[in-house]
């Protein structure tokens, strides 16, 4: 099975990003999530010049619904993250083993 990445700060998405293998899957949680809108700035002009490629990313990207929604980040996060339900969470963590979590 593939491994599921949690990542719950920010700060910890980058060192994620350089050990994850291809199929392996990454579910932002908690501060985490503000990886996805950081990654979404440039794009959206909220931030930074745009000049910098984005970086390389799984295809299966996630970022925990309530998360987003309690910072103020649902719909304005990164287009290659899905958000997901709590559900959705656990569905994720039965498709994957193990799981990684990823703080800083």
């Amino acid at each position: 099975m593939s491994i599921l990445h949690l990542v719950n700060k920010a700060a910890a998405f980058e060192d994620c990003l350089a050990l994850m293998a291809p199929g392996d899957a990454l579910l932002l949680i908690e501060d985490g999530v503000y990886a996805a809108r950081q990654l979404a700035a440039p794009a959206d002009g909220a931030a930074g010049t745009g000049e910098a490629e984005p970086p390389a990313l799984p295809d299966a990207c996630y970022a925990l619904e309530s998360d987003l929604e309690a910072r103020g980040l649902l719909g304005r996060m990164d287009p290659r993250f899905q958000a997901v339900s709590y559900d959705g969470f656990v569905g994720l963590v039965e498709k994957h083993q193990p799981i990684v979590t990823w703080n800083r």
